[in-house]
C-alpha cells in the first residue's frame, strides 16, 4: 500500500549504488549477499534519511520571532512521530535502527548546541539522574562509521529506546 504524505516537504528518499545484494550468476537461485556491507548501507540510508527529514520538519516549524531571528517552535525528535514504518529484512534490525534514531537526535542536539531534557528521557543511574545525552556523551563525537558494530553503544541505545519502541513499533514485529 502507497504511503500518502499531505505535506510532499515532510519526506525523504535515500539511494546509493552498492553492491551488497546482486545476482551475479543467473542460473543460480540465490544471490550474493554481503550481510554486513547490507546492515551498514541500511544504517547510511536510516541517519541520510532521517536528519534530513528531522531538519526539514525544523525549518518548516521555524517561527519568526523578534525581527530576524528564528526560532524552531519544537524539535523533531525519535519521540516526535506516532508510529515509524520499517524495512525488516531480518529479525531485530528494526529495533537497532529506531534505538539509533536517539543516537542521531543526540548528535543533531549536540552540533547545534541544542539543550534536551524531557523527563521522560531522564534515566535513574547509581549517581542519580541523567539524561540520554549525558548517557550517549562518549558517542556523540565518535565518528559515525565507528558506531555501526559497537555492541556497547547498542545495548546503551536498545535501553533508552526500549519503551518508546514499544509504544510506536511493537504491533508491526
Amino acid at each position: 500500500a502507497p504511503l500518502a504524505f499531505s505535506d510532499p516537504r515532510e519526506r525523504t528518499t535515500h539511494a546509493a549504488n552498492v553492491w551488497d545484494f546482486f545476482k551475479p550468476d543467473h542460473t543460480v537461485e540465490y544471490p550474493t549477499v554481503d550481510g554486513a556491507l547490507s546492515q551498514v548501507c541500511y544504517y547510511r540510508a536510516l541517519e541520510d534519511c532521517y536528519n534530513r527529514f528531522a531538519d526539514k520538519l525544523d525549518k518548516i516549524s521555524e517561527t519568526t520571532t523578534k525581527g530576524s531571528v528564528k526560532e524552531v517552535a519544537e524539535h523533531f525528535d525519535a519521540e516526535s512521530a506516532d508510529y515509524f514504518v520499517f524495512h525488516s529484512p531480518y529479525n531485530k534490525l528494526v529495533q537497532k535502527s529506531y534505538a539509533r534514531l536517539f543516537l542521531l537526535d543526540a548528535r543533531r542536539r549536540h552540533e547545534k548546541g541544542i539543550s534536551f531534557h524531557r523527563e521522560e528521557e531522564k534515566k535513574e543511574t547509581k549517581e542519580g539522574v541523567e539524561d540520554s545525552d549525558e548517557i550517549l556523551a562518549a558517542w556523540l563525537t565518535k565518528p559515525i562509521e565507528e558506531t555501526y558494530s559497537d555492541k556497547a553503544l547498542e545495548a546503551t541505545l536498545k535501553k533508552l529506546s526500549s519503551s518508546s519502541f514499544k509504544q510506536r513499533l511493537t504491533d508491526s514485529n
